[in-house]
């Protein structure tokens, strides 16, 4: 059964990208959710889970790095 939260991160308030990477779904970034931070997970654009939250994705420098800077 699919989740009422679920959603992509390039439209999740929870994915962090590189100050000036436009916005699509080939886009790498951070999930900044707090269950998950521990974990750096670098994730697309085009990724989704159970913890989205709808809003603008954050931009911080080396958020698309591999691994994530934080």
């Amino acid at each position: 059964m699919a989740s009422a939260n679920w959603g992509l991160c390039k439209d999740c308030e929870w994915w962090q990208t590189e100050p000036e990477a436009k916005i699509s779904n080939s886009t790498m970034g951070l999930c900044s959710e707090e269950d998950l931070q521990p974990f750096l997970l670098r994730v697309s654009g085009n990724s989704g889970c159970t913890q989205y939250s709808p809003g603008e994705p954050a931009r911080a420098a080396g958020s698309s790095a591999a691994p994530p800077a934080v």
